[in-house]
């Protein structure tokens, strides 16, 4: 194979070869380890029990290691750096996805992406420079950023960095299709990305980021960061991504396995609430109603957004805490007397239930209250079975001096005994039921009942308020019997943790991904289940298409719930998409901005022009799109989406579609991603991206003038890599330069 067109390429070539060398060589090493380290564990299993959890851990490193080395095989690293520290000597530093130590030397032959020194890489420009190093900060000179791309272990393309190389081997990246983008981010990490990468593990993390700016793939090398820097401080299985759908996860599903990172956590914030409460999860619609609000008349969708909104408040939250502290309150009121006998008055339960045992949940209280329940109530039987043989006696006494008959006597005396043994066993059997009946007479601890009780508390507020709209609304759903909505699934969750005992996450770091779709509640409920844990959120208001439930505004979250201990950083360039395709949604963008929401730049990628093409029949709809993707995929296109505002006419469209296009309907909650022509509503492509994107319709009827339409359309444009084509029935949408 010919060897780049540049002067260094002979030396680099030879480099690379020597890098290989090495590599095997290591292999070899990591193998002979594992080895050995698999006959140690079968060693203490067999004979040193105790020892085994420490082999295990040891031949688990080796298979890393193997592992490790295996993924630096075709593409030992991306970049060379040279630097001369001031008063020290020049260093050449050659950079990878993952490090290569020469054990023989044990000096680092490649330095992994997240090491220290490699911010000379991702911050640095020539010249004068510095990064921090364990050790404190390292200041010189960076003399020379040499970006190497090397696949299946030859060496393709040199690049010395100055403005102009890097911004060509930039968009050499960005010019791939959807199938190899996820895979380069690390060799074209930038500043402000590296900045949230690099951001500290104990410190919370609020990114708003652009369409197209990489803010998933960014948090996921800050997962793979995260790891290798603090490694002594955090496991993989501390780690947690939540993320909106399951199929969502299968497309980012390759990212952390390239970057050496398994057995992190991953799931929907629904599936984490039912591994988390068990039997105490209610049943939930957990239907997607973007397509369902935007198609409401403005007057039902301004009702329902006030419901859900409050119901995924700060205000429901407070509320609900007040109102918690006076049912708890209950279980201590009057007080417990068994016959005759008090057992606790009402201020000796208040000390124990509500001072006492606070920091427990209250069914931790309880079990706890029955200890000394159980032990007061036994006491008092013994009391009264001591009471009773008193009484006995004094009986006895007087019989005796009564009755003449010696057998008349006797009989008499045997009856009596009889009858105070049976009352003592009576007195002493009803001790555990007295005790078990008491506490089931407790207040009820169920959730969802305790919700139900929650939301009657709310009737009595005055017509029109958000709190007695809710509490009707979501009172009445129960009352028929129907399941609960998703925003119920946070106060329910925040009830459980409360009252019921639940073990706390262990998690240590929590990434949300299209956080603009939680609510504030849904995070309020994330730090009381893992109070341990710091979050990096991540989202986008202008893609906010379920903003009738989600967050409109971070300070919300930065300030209330955070108490302002997180930091907001904008990521405002956007890498996914061509100029041509960003212009467009721009210009929609700024019809209905968000809140906050700041100007937005494009990588300068140019493309071919967005294709706008009118129909008016769905014969005709069908077959541009067909003669459209049929084009694309003759291009190289693997990934085509065919986008329409909401699902409910794809599967005729899709019907009409010719067979050889082999399209499909797009399953959000399928839990493999495969690429082709898929067809999906604009909510459903949120998050991911494609190569090429077919909006089926952006007529006027399709997007009217307002904010609702302006993000479902935002996000459809903005799925596109390298091909948009824009389709509309008759008249275009006034958000694209139509007639209004």
């Amino acid at each position: 194979m010919a060897l780049p067109a540049h002067p260094e390429a002979a030396y680099e070539a030879l480099k690379l070869t020597d890098t290989l060398a090495l590599i095997e060589r290591e292999q070899g090493v990591a193998e002979r380890e594992r080895e050995g380290a698999l006959q140690a564990l079968a060693a203490a299993r067999a004979d040193d029990p105790d020892h085994v959890p420490v082999r295990e851990q040891l031949y688990a490193a080796s298979l890393d290691a193997i592992a490790r080395l295996a993924r630096s095989r075709l593409s030992p690293y991306f970049t060379r750096v040279d630097f001369v520290p001031v008063g020290g000597a020049p260093e050449t530093h050659y950079i990878g996805r993952t490090g290569v130590l020469d054990t023989r030397t044990l000096e680092a032959a490649v330095i992994d992406w997240r090491a220290p020194v490699a911010n000379l890489y991702y911050s640095g420009q020539l010249g004068a420079v510095s990064y921090e190093a364990p050790d404190g900060r390292v200041e010189g000179e960076l003399r020379l950023k040499r970006q190497l791309t090397v696949k299946d272990g030859r060496l393709e393309t040199i690049f010395d960095t100055d403005l102009v190389s890097r911004d060509q081997f930039l968009q050499s990246v960005l010019g791939a299709m959807a199938s190899d983008r996820l895979k380069e981010i690390v060799t074209t990490i930038q500043a402000e990305q590296n900045y949230v990468i690099r951001y500290p593990l104990g410190s919370s993390l609020i990114v708003q980021g652009v369409a197209g700016s990489g803010k998933t793939t960014i948090a996921l090398h800050r997962i793979a960061y995260l790891l290798y820097a603090f490694d002594r401080q955090i496991r993989p299985e501390q780690m947690l991504i939540l993320a909106p759908n399951p199929l969502f996860l299968s497309f980012i599903s390759g990212v952390l396995p390239d970057l050496g990172v398994e057995r992190v956590k991953q799931g929907t914030f629904l599936q984490l609430m039912r591994d988390w409460l068990g039997r105490k999860m209610p049943r939930v619609d957990a239907r997607d109603r973007t397509e369902h609000m935007a198609g409401l008349p403005a007057d039902e969708y301004e009702r329902l957004c006030g419901i859900y909104q409050f119901k995924g408040s700060l205000e429901l939250f407070k509320r609900l805490e007040a109102w918690l502290a006076d049912y708890e309150a209950s279980f201590a009121r009057g007080a417990i007397d068994s016959g005759p006998v008090r057992l606790y008055d009402e201020a000796e339960l208040r000390q124990f239930l509500l001072v006492d045992e606070k920091p427990f949940p209250m069914e931790r209280r309880l079990m706890e209250f029955k200890k000394p329940l159980t032990a007061r109530a036994k006491a008092a039987a013994r009391r009264l079975a001591q009471w009773m043989e008193a009484e006995c006696d004094k009986r006895l006494e007087r019989m005796i001096v009564a009755e003449r008959d010696p057998a008349a006597l006797a009989a008499r005396r045997a009856q009596l005994v009889s009858s105070r043994d049976a009352r003592i066993r009576e007195v002493r059997d009803r001790v555990a039921p007295f005790v078990r009946d008491r506490l089931k007479g407790m207040p009820s601890l169920e959730p969802v009942e305790c919700y139900r009780l929650f939301l009657e508390s709310l009737l009595p507020e005055a017509d029109g308020s958000a709190a007695r709209a809710a509490a009707r609304h979501t009172l009445g759903r129960l009352e028929a019997g129907r399941p609960l909505e998703p925003e119920d699934v946070a106060p329910v969750a925040l009830i459980a943790h409360r009252l019921t005992v639940t073990e706390r996450g262990a998690f240590r770091h929590v990434v949300a991904d299209e956080a603009q779709d939680f609510s504030a509640l849904e995070f309020m409920l994330l730090t009381r289940y893992a109070p341990m844990a710091s979050l990096t959120v991540v989202g986008d208001l202008m893609q906010g298409v379920q903003s009738f439930r989600g967050l409109n505004d971070w300070a919300v979250l930065k300030e209330q719930v955070f108490g302002g201990r997180a930091a907001l950083h904008r990521l405002l360039t956007s890498y996914r998409s061509t100029v041509e395709i960003m212009e467009v949604a721009f210009k929609v963008a700024a019809r209905h901005p968000a809140p906050g929401q700041q100007g937005a730049r494009p990588v300068l990628r140019h493309g071919e022009p967005v294709q706008f093409e009118r129909f008016e029949t769905d014969a005709r709809q069908a077959h541009l799109i067909a003669e459209i993707a049929r084009a694309w995929k003759a291009e190289g296109c693997g990934s085509i989406a065919v986008v329409a505002r909401g699902a409910g006419g794809l599967p005729g469209l899709l019907k009409r579609l010719p067979p050889e296009l082999n399209a499909r309907l797009l399953d959000v909650e399928a839990s493999d991603y495969e690429p082709g022509v898929l067809l999906c509503s604009a909510g459903a492509a949120k998050g991911f991206e494609f190569d090429g994107v077919i909006l089926a319709d952006a007529g006027a009827l399709a997007f009217g003038d307002d904010p609702p339409s302006a993000k479902l359309l935002y996000v459809a444009l903005t799925r596109a890599l390298h091909r948009l084509a824009v389709l509309y029935r008759k008249e275009m949408s006034p958000l694209l330069g139509g007639k209004q």
